[in-house]
């Protein structure tokens, strides 16, 4: 079936093209012409879909369409696939261990241990002092204040990684504008950069209301990174892939499960449709650490720090975005 798909592609594609030819003659032709449009982005407001503008340029929009066919054709059920990145990968102070528990489960109406909320940091941007970690935790360094000026600076291992990778930055915000009547939690959105190695910050908190920014470490899946090198290199959205997923998630329901104090997720792209079947969550770990080290990987969870679990579901309870994606990609 592919191939007789693939081979339609490659005979279609020569007349396409020649029509997307004939197209940009009349668009230019036409480029005095004074026409009334609305925008696509005001039009997009009330859609519940992600997203997707046209090109303006006709040969651009048959190539796009080309490859938009390949990647359904070959890439099915979300799984995508880049190169390891050409720099070198970074040194770091040590590596953690991966995820040893047991894969979590999810079953539709099963009970959990609730999280006292009440415990949750009130202002999950102080540094006053981390918040408490799950039974068993390892002991983590104190998180340091603050430099003077700074909008927010949470312990990692870039100074300066606090800014959000700007092309991200702007799909999740694009998202939530065309969208925002979804989500009951407006204040904050969260951003993953899984471009970065896991030593590094790629877990961004934006608030909404301030433009504040804190900024953690986040584990990727087994599955994202069969080499263990700490660069995700593989995403998939099928069960037991143990991958992490792209995309855009709306969280969901706090509870206390295998992993300590957790947040579901609900998938809203195509390529994490699967996030709450799978039980893949954000979660209190003991294999991740700010600081200078290479994270242990998750089963395809946002595994984060236990000193940052508390702010992490103090500021995106209850209905919040959040964009995973790689920098510098069309993901």
């Amino acid at each position: 079936m592919k191939t007789i798909l693939l081979a339609s592609i490659l005979i279609l594609a020569p007349a396409l093209l020649l029509r997307a030819a004939s197209m940009e003659g009349l668009r230019k032709s036409a480029e005095n012409i004074s026409v009334k449009t609305t925008s696509p982005r005001a039009a997009a407001a009330s859609d519940k879909s992600e997203i997707k503008p046209v090109p303006a340029d006709g040969f651009k929009a048959i190539g796009d369409f080309i490859v938009r066919i390949l990647k359904l054709i070959f890439n099915p059920n979300g799984d995508i696939e880049i190169e390891t990145p050409v720099d070198r990968v970074p040194e770091t102070e040590g590596a953690l261990d991966d995820d040893q528990g047991e894969e979590e489960s999810y079953t539709e109406g099963q009970t959990y241990d609730p999280v006292d909320e009440s415990q949750l940091p009130q202002d999950p941007f102080s540094t006053s002092a981390p918040a408490a970690a799950r039974p068993g935790a390892a002991a983590q360094p104190a998180a340091q204040p603050a430099a003077q000026g700074d909008i927010f600076s949470a312990p990692g291992a870039d100074r300066g990684s606090d800014t959000i990778p700007p092309d991200l930055r702007q799909k999740a915000l694009d998202y939530f504008n065309a969208n925002s009547a979804r989500f009951a939690n407006k204040r904050y959105i969260g951003i993953v950069d899984f471009a970065a190695h896991s030593s590094r910050d790629r877990f961004w908190i934006l608030d909404m209301e301030s433009g504040a920014v804190r900024a953690m470490h986040v584990a990727h899946g087994v599955g994202s990174d069969p080499d263990g090198d700490g660069y995700a290199t593989r995403f998939s959205n099928v069960p037991n892939s143990r991958a992490s997923s792209l995309g855009h998630y709306m969280t969901g329901a706090l509870y206390t499960g295998k992993h300590g104090r957790s947040m579901r997720l609900h998938g809203l792209s195509s390529t994490n449709s699967n996030a709450l079947s799978r039980a893949v969550v954000v979660h209190d770990s003991n294999y991740v650490r700010e600081g200078n080290y290479r994270a242990g990987r998750s089963y395809g969870c946002l595994a984060v720090a236990n000193s940052e679990i508390g702010p992490v579901l103090s500021a995106l309870r209850g209905g919040a975005l959040i964009y995973a994606g790689l920098s510098g990609s069309e993901f």
